[in-house]
């Protein structure tokens, strides 16, 4: 990029000024930055003008200070802000650098493990909406094969059919505050569920103290993480929160008229979380599924 070259020129107020000096404009063009940039920059004392007129207020710079103006950019390319950038300046502390620079990788892992859990999120909501696409109608009984998922499960020790949508809401705020969750992307918190464990299931009985959500294979936890075995799976879709019991029986009478051989837990997944244009509740789809042996042939079946 060129600008004119000045060999020598009086201004008015008597200043000399030979080729290395530059207006503000043209310092802040041959930089790639704007003149706002520049008088930020002033104004923090990270680059100040060499000289300003006193009749006219034009501010000139020295091209020598482009030196430090790469620096600055090069500083921010490492994800370091003003404030610290001016601290490195001031305190002409190489070591200080260095150990800011430290604290910056800290954080840029910490935002790449943030990125990284989000992606995963986005993706898993995709293909809900996939599956949703592709749902049969609810109450229809269907066969699917599932890979092994990982969930992170918490037990509320009370039945959540217990009660009603203001109980689930505590019990949402409860998982969310989890200390070992508590960095995960809302997102996740929008593809949960709940457990209504075999034997309480092979007695038809509608009882579920433990809620989940579902993480990846590299989420780390100490305790909480269950497998949710791959296999096939009997499923029943049902639209909303208030038709959730009423299908889940429909599926524990589907599976023993049938005579299906219960291999597992009965898992109660919100597939997806619709948006709501009410103040209150939620408008869910779920996912009524357990894991079977043996059955029957059949096709779809409107139970």
């Amino acid at each position: 990029m060129f600008y004119d070259i000045i060999i020598t020129k009086i201004t008015k107020g008597g200043v000399l000024h030979n080729m290395d000096m530059l207006t503000i404009g043209k310092m802040a063009k041959i930089n790639g930055i704007s003149e706002q940039t520049l008088r930020l920059y002033d104004k923090m004392q990270l680059v100040e003008p060499c000289e300003i007129n006193n009749e006219t207020g034009y501010r000139y710079y020295n091209i020598k200070q482009c030196a430090k103006l790469d620096m600055i950019q090069y500083m921010k390319a490492l994800g370091m802000s003003l404030s610290q950038i001016k601290q490195c300046f001031d305190e002409r502390d190489v070591e200080k650098l260095r150990q800011i620079l430290e604290r910056q990788k800290v954080n840029i892992e910490r935002q790449i493990d943030e990125m990284y859990h989000a992606k995963q999120a986005v993706e898993r909501a995709i293909e809900s909406y996939k599956r949703y696409d592709s749902a049969p109608g609810e109450n229809v009984a269907i066969m699917e094969y599932q890979k092994e998922r990982r969930v992170f499960c918490y037990d509320t020790k009370i039945n959540c059919y217990s009660y009603g949508m203001e109980y689930y809401e505590h019990i949402l705020r409860s998982l969310k505050k989890n200390y070992v969750l508590h960095k995960l992307p809302m997102s996740y918190f929008c593809n949960v569920g709940s457990i209504i464990r075999k034997d309480r299931f092979m007695k038809k009985e509608l009882w579920a103290t433990e809620v989940f959500l579902f993480v990846e294979d590299n989420f780390e936890s100490v305790e909480g993480i269950e497998i949710i075995p791959e296999g096939m799976y009997l499923c029943i879709y049902c639209d909303g929160f208030d038709k959730e019991e009423e299908s889940l029986k429909k599926l524990m009478d589907f599976i023993f008229t049938y005579d299906f051989q219960v291999a597992g837990d009965c898992i109660s997944e919100i597939l997806i979380e619709f948006p709501t244009f009410t103040h209150y509740g939620r408008n869910a789809f779920f996912k009524l599924q357990v894991p079977v042996k043996r059955y029957k042939k059949y096709f779809y079946t409107n139970y």
